[in-house]
């Protein structure tokens, strides 16, 4: 191998060196850009997740006093239904006692 085979050899391995090192270089810039994203991206997860946990929290707290509601809601429908059954009946008696005094008046004007 002659001198100057050596030297372009040579010179060739250098650009290559220059080469890998400017692209190591692009690496390195492009890991921080995309290091500072993901922390930028995590920041605004992690955010988002404190958000969904404290709605859920609100949920939470809004269904136990819905169920509550609800089940005074079906207590008052349960006594309601009761009242409305004994209005019933007193109603029912009332009718009786009507229709015997009308029945008893009505026998004594036919026997008039």
């Amino acid at each position: 191998m002659t001198n100057e085979q050596i030297e372009q050899r040579i010179e060739f391995i250098i650009e290559q060196q220059a080469q890998f090192s400017s692209d190591i270089q692009v690496l390195r810039e492009i890991q921080v850009s995309d290091t500072k994203m993901l922390k930028e991206q995590y920041r605004h997860l992690s955010d988002a997740v404190v958000a969904v946990v404290g709605l859920v929290g609100k949920i939470a707290v809004a269904q136990e006093r819905t169920d509550a509601r609800v089940s005074e809601l079906a207590e008052k429908v349960s006594e309601l239904a009761d009242a409305q059954a004994r209005t019933e009946e007193r109603l029912n008696i009332f009718i009786n006692v009507v229709e015997r005094y009308i029945n008893k008046n009505g026998n004594r004007n036919s026997e008039a």
